[in-house]
């Protein structure tokens, strides 16, 4: 019993660790009319092995992520521009969450959140 508590103290106190490095930005908006797409452009450091990737999103039947193109700098430690594409399928507002995260690594180094309204 008591290893499982120190277990859990020392599992805690590294998420805790973890997370001092995350930042959370306040949402974008993004308005699409039904059945055409719409992109916002992220900077990234693709060269350190970070991208930006969908997290979640509230409503799959609103608006879905189309894709994403990098357009890198004019030197690999120049930082590159991802394009990041959604549909919107049909009326209404959905909510997409996007996560800043280095390959290998289980958490987000940032987050930022999609606001979209459909029409």
């Amino acid at each position: 019993m008591k290893s499982i508590k120190i277990v859990i103290i020392i599992s805690l106190s590294f998420f805790l660790v973890s997370c001092s490095g995350y930042q959370n930005y306040k949402g974008d908006n993004l308005v699409i009319s039904a059945g055409n797409t719409a992109s916002i452009n992220m900077t990234a450091d693709t060269f350190g092995g970070y991208d930006w990737i969908v997290a979640s999103n509230s409503d799959e039947t609103i608006a879905v992520f189309e894709g994403k193109e990098t357009v890198n700098g004019e030197k690999k430690s120049d930082p590159a521009e991802q394009i990041l594409k959604f549909k919107g399928l049909k009326k209404g507002k959905t909510i997409i969450t996007l996560n800043y995260v280095k390959k290998g690594d289980l958490i987000a180094h940032k987050t930022r959140t999609i606001n979209i309204s459909v029409y």
